[in-house]
């Protein structure tokens, strides 16, 4: 099988917007919300198909940045990616639906086009051999993962994370697999030795140009309000976050001399765990 690729429980990277040096200024920060949303929508690779937390739906909806806008304007309320609810799980009750288009390899290893919504679930479906998959490889997550908080009573010019304890103002971008990357480990694969990697350039060269595209833009949107926006070392994978920048997944590098998995490891046999 050639999707040597996992989704794992911890990110391999995540970038943090920091917008905590406008806190004093919800109109802006929902600005770069919207800035956000949009790039995600443009570049097909973040989404929202549904957000219950705010009784947001696609289908029925103009758009979700409006109906963030109404909730500030209306309620005071600014919702700084909370409505991705309940750490977006798919399917768990709170949570939202977010769709990015990746491409992948069919069960005959034919490279394909997919608009995914659990990249976990994509992988488990694709499995070679039932049960060859490590269960903690298979993390059911969307392919991009936004998250933040939500901030009452806001007023323009009042710091809307008031309070005897002031919480940082930030949305966390996460990438829970590394189909995005063009040399990988192939850690559920029977031959993985973690030090030889697999060529995942095909996958890598097809989708990740767009999502960095969409950092590219949302750290331009973080930086020109005010905000920073960067990788977090502390919060990724020791090797990923060497394959990264504060605004781009690294596409054009090689791993070192004899840490090339021999091509035709690709096609070895799989068995159950």
């Amino acid at each position: 099988m050639k999707n040597v690729w996992v989704q794992t429980e911890n990110p391999f990277v995540t970038w943090l917007g920091d917008l905590t040096p406008i806190a004093t200024h919800p109109e802006t920060i929902l600005d770069v919300v919207r800035a956000v949303l949009a790039s995600g929508v443009r570049h097909k690779i973040f989404d929202v198909a549904d957000a219950p937390e705010v009784d947001y739906r696609r289908s029925r909806d103009v758009l979700l940045s409006d109906v963030l806008a109404q909730l500030l304007k209306r309620e005071r309320i600014l919702d700084v990616f909370a409505f991705t609810g309940a750490a977006m799980l798919p399917g768990i009750s709170g949570s939202s639906t977010a769709e990015a288009t990746l491409c992948h390899y069919d069960r005959a290893d034919r490279l394909t086009e997919s608009v995914v919504t659990d990249l976990g679930a994509l992988l488990a479906s694709l499995e070679p051999v039932p049960d060859s998959i490590p269960n903690g490889m298979l993390r059911h997550y969307p392919p991009i993962r936004i998250t933040g908080r939500r901030y009452i009573n806001v007023c323009e010019g009042e710091p809307v994370n008031r309070g005897a304890y002031p919480i940082p103002v930030a949305f966390r971008l996460c990438v829970h697999s590394d189909i995005w990357f063009p040399w990988i480990y192939g850690s559920a694969h029977p031959e993985c030795d973690q030090r030889r990697m697999f060529d995942n350039r095909e996958l890598a060269n097809c989708h990740t140009p767009r999502l960095n595209a969409f950092l590219g833009e949302v750290a331009a949107a973080v930086r020109q309000a005010g905000g920073t926006f960067e990788a977090q070392p502390d919060e990724s994978g020791g090797r990923a976050i060497n394959w990264v920048d504060d605004q781009s997944v690294h596409l054009d590098w090689m791993p070192p001399d004899g840490s090339i998995m021999p091509p035709e490891m690709v096609n070895v046999e799989w068995t159950s765990l």
